[in-house]
């Protein structure tokens, strides 16, 4: 059995995160293991985490990044803290609403070989899924992933789904530098893949598997004037990465 890390990204979700989602998953699957990092909160997601952590002293760790760094440092720091807590077979992140669930994200692990090296959720509504999500955002996440699907020539349908797992190898290597996007990160992993294993062969080595459940948890910390700034993110990515082939 693959032994499995999720690094979980945490601002201010008090409110937010199902923590007896994740104590329930822990205590079932003995090969499952969450590096929570509590990136600056100013409520009382920090005090959450520890109690899980005292629960789960061996299979939880919780690192205090203060102040607030953004998601894409606290899953970077998550990820390099996770690398050197224990030997993994796979390393991901999921976001704390457990909008994508832990089900689904071992789903993701389970296909994980020596070839298939990374592996990533997708948001697509089809007959028998179970897809919610507000139209609105919706229709913004689709031109940003068609855009973003045009930058990295490769037809890939969802980039942002916050659902990403690797084998430990493939890890080390993405997460090796901080990123230059704080929330167009996962663009950037996608030209980093690209990079490590080469243009020609990301579809052998890379699977994008459509999720059965992904719910709209609301409270987004992602305004919508941001949306207005992605354009311009993703050509910033696309020329810091230009030389990649």
């Amino acid at each position: 059995m693959k032994k499995n890390c999720i690094v979980v990204p945490c601002y201010n979700e008090e409110n937010r995160i199902p923590i007896i989602n994740f104590e329930k998953k822990l205590l079932e699957d003995k090969n499952l293991y969450v590096c929570f990092v509590n990136d600056g909160s100013s409520d009382k997601t920090l005090d959450i985490l520890k109690i899980c952590n005292q629960k789960f002293p061996d299979k939880v760790l919780i690192i205090d990044q203060n102040p607030n760094q953004g998601k894409a440092m606290a899953i970077y720091n998550g990820i390099n803290k996770a690398l050197k807590w224990k030997s993994f077979d796979t390393l991901g992140y999921l976001d704390a609403d457990l909008a994508t669930s832990i089900d689904e994200y071992l789903k993701l692990c389970s296909y994980l070989n020596n070839n298939l090296v990374f592996t990533f959720g997708s948001r697509i509504r089809r007959i028998g899924s179970q897809i919610k999500r507000k139209l609105y955002r919706h229709l913004i996440g689709r031109g940003f992933a068609t855009f973003s699907s045009i930058l990295l020539d490769l037809p890939v349908y969802d980039t942002q789904c916050g659902a990403k797992v690797f084998t430990t190898e493939i890890a080390e290597k993405v997460f090796k530098d901080p990123f230059i996007s704080n929330w167009s990160f996962d663009v950037e992993i996608f030209f980093r893949f690209i990079s490590i294993v080469g243009k020609k062969n990301v579809e052998k080595r890379a699977k994008e598997i459509p999720l059965e459940n992904w719910r709209d948890v609301g409270d987004s910390k992602v305004k919508f004037s941001y949306s207005l700034k992605l354009p311009f993110e993703l050509l910033k990515i696309k020329r810091h990465y230009k030389n990649l082939k």
